[in-house]
């Protein structure tokens, strides 16, 4: 994987988010399952990942968690513009956050790592249901946005956890 292959990757939904808050803003409906759901694993995301782009010690790693909080912050925008606001941490996702916050070097990256693969995953199992649906609203175009990009990720994070062990 290269540093430019990860780029692209990302940055997709990252020019996407304007449209999408402009989108949403027009289709304020506030908290749903879908969005309750996705509030709850994209700030986590958000969190470790701004932890990682401190400790990561493999360059890989932190280039992944850099671009997650990116990528996280946007998504977080565009779903928290239609009024949704995240749900509390639960206490399993707390306590993950718990643990990365006492690992340091490759045990954090292996974590951190792992946490997201867990968490790409169970993302992809919210937006999927939600992807393609008609009519089109905020919620439906934000998830078939989101399931192409979860996809590359757990591709870039399979790849980075062969690298790192």
């Amino acid at each position: 994987m290269t540093r430019r292959n990860a780029v692209i990757g990302i940055s997709g939904s990252l020019l996407a988010a304007p449209a999408l808050v402009s989108s949403a803003q027009a289709n304020h409906h506030g908290s749903t399952d879908y969005t309750n759901k996705t509030l709850t694993i994209s700030p986590f995301s958000l969190a470790i990942s701004e932890m990682a782009t401190m400790k990561a010690s493999n360059p890989l790693v932190r280039q992944f968690a850099e671009l997650e909080s990116e990528e996280q912050t946007a998504v977080s925008k565009v779903i928290e513009s239609t009024g949704a606001m995240p749900p509390p941490r639960p206490a399993a996702l707390e306590n993950i956050y718990k643990k990365l916050e006492a690992e340091n070097g490759e045990d954090f990256d292996r974590l951190y790592i792992s946490a997201e693969i867990t968490g790409h995953e169970d993302l992809l199992k919210i937006q999927s249901p939600e992807s393609g649906k008609k009519p089109v609203n905020v919620d439906v175009a934000t998830a078939t946005i989101l399931v192409a990009f979860i996809h590359t990720h757990l591709a870039m994070l399979a790849e980075i956890r062969k690298q790192i062990g």
